[in-house]
């Protein structure tokens, strides 16, 4: 058995490793490699966008966390997509592309999603995931569903929330996929089952934005955006901001990451995604520091998206966000601990309060190991290493932050849908807090102070600026 570096870690094994429930990452991985996702899908799959863009989702973030594979049972059809990231491919190309496998039956003793109307259900526990407008959710009973016709960004929601009620169960859960889960888009502070909760029909997609850091956060922010039903999608200006490789460990959380990728930098790889879907992008591989600034539209030859998602995992450049120039920025931030890593909130800005404000500095992190860590220790002290070289390099790796997949799907889709909801004349948040353990206690603050916005394009173009 070997640890290996840092960052070779894989993020969501390490969750096991943190909470007890293994004891070195092959014993996680091991672990990990036993937990099988089965996916049955109805014929909505067929020419429903919403359909295509959970299962695509589900596939992608599902098969990061369970290793063992996540199995699809798309019987009788295997249409063409249509949508996003699938479109014109076979479904059962774009489930082999991400990972997933297909079958012909389903598995009683495994836990299944449901997507659509399927027939002939098996597993446990059976969820079946559901949207309406901007709604979306998981629910034990095909009959509680919601009146479908979904976005596709609620898809997306409801794909994350499925995946993380299964996992979680499978974890040792108790109460996690023996319930009934959701969340609306369109307003986040009511419940996610109300007819007021739906929203509009989508009709403004953003034509431009930046996104700041392409980890966790900032794929989940370009997978969504890639789902979007833009009409052309070069009317879309992306630009791309971070400066790091991608590390073996990365390919547990980062929607568009896998080991082919390893030490390509990562604004290399979204680029390339993204390019390929017809969106136009823009790379900046540097810091994201007291030194940037976006160039002003009044700058004609050279304007820059005015609009950001940012999604650092450190407080210091999230407390430059107001200096940057930006009329709306959003801001993601993930929970780091074994149990934290289920957490989310989101910030908008300008509000109330700033940046500086609302990102306090960081408290120095607590150095001690756990029981797994310090075993290691003592192993490699016995095997004649320097104890004190091995607890520094124990650190390093005990200091690697947690995650899951599915976790930075669901903050993409409230990301998005936050600036969705504003070209939409929605209700306008400067705060939004889900935590995955109870997400029907979601919480959103209104924005008392939300600024201006530059005009909305026509409606034509199925795209608008902020």
């Amino acid at each position: 058995m070997s640890w290996g570096p840092a960052d070779e870690i894989d993020r969501t094994a390490k969750v096991l490793i943190d909470l007890g429930l293994a004891t070195d990452p092959d014993d996680a991985r091991r672990y990990l490699e036993g937990l099988i996702l089965q996916v049955a899908v109805g014929p909505e799959i067929a020419s429903d966008p919403a359909t295509q863009a959970a299962l695509m989702t589900v596939v992608n973030a599902g098969r990061r966390a369970f290793k063992g594979g996540v199995h699809v049972r798309l019987r009788p059809l295997d249409p063409v997509l249509t949508t996003g990231w699938g479109a014109g491919s076979a479904a059962s190309v774009v489930v082999a592309s991400y990972g997933g496998t297909i079958v012909a039956e389903l598995h009683p003793d495994r836990p299944t999603l449901a997507i659509g109307s399927p027939v002939a259900l098996a597993g446990s526990p059976v969820l079946h995931l559901t949207w309406e407008g901007w709604s979306a959710g998981v629910v034990r009973q095909g009959g509680d569903r919601l009146g479908g016709d979904g976005n596709v960004v609620a898809a997306v929601l409801a794909a994350g929330l499925g995946v993380s009620e299964t996992f979680q169960q499978a974890l040792g859960a108790v109460v996690p996929g023996r319930r009934d889960v959701g969340v609306s888009l369109w307003r986040p502070d009511l419940d996610w089952r109300s007819a007021e909760a739906v929203g509009p029909r989508l009709e403004y997609l953003p034509a431009e934005l930046w996104l700041l850091g392409l980890g966790h956060l900032g794929q989940a922010y370009a997978w969504v955006l890639g789902m979007l039903p833009y009409s052309n999608p070069s009317d879309c200006d992306v630009g791309l901001l971070d400066f790091d490789e991608v590390v073996a460990g990365n390919a547990a959380t980062q929607l568009l990451t896998s080991p082919a990728v390893v030490e390509v930098r990562k604004t290399r790889i979204v680029a390339a995604t993204l390019e390929r879907l017809g969106m136009r992008t823009r790379i900046s591989e540097r810091a994201f520091d007291e030194q940037f600034r976006v160039i002003s539209h009044a700058h004609q030859n050279r304007q820059e998206p005015l609009v950001a998602l940012a999604g650092f995992d450190d407080v210091t450049p999230r407390r430059l966000l107001g200096d940057a120039g930006f009329e709306r920025t959003v801001d993601g931030g993930l929970g780091a601990g074994p149990v934290e890593y289920l957490d989310m909130v989101l910030h908008t800005f300008p509000a109330t309060v700033g940046p500086v404000d609302a990102f306090e500095d960081a408290p120095p992190r607590d150095r001690g190991l756990g029981p797994a860590y310090e075993a290691e220790v003592e192993r490699q002290a016995a095997n004649g290493m320097n104890r004190t070289a091995a607890r520094c390099g124990m650190l390093d790796i005990a200091g690697i932050t947690v995650g899951a997949a599915f976790v930075g799907t669901v903050a993409g889709a409230l990301a998005v849908a936050d600036i969705l909801r504003v070209l939409h004349d929605g209700e306008n948040y400067s705060v939004v807090a889900l935590d995955l353990r109870e997400p029907n206690r979601i919480k959103a603050i209104l924005n008392a102070n939300p600024g201006r916005y530059i005009p909305k394009c026509t409606a034509a173009t199925q795209t608008s600026r902020l």
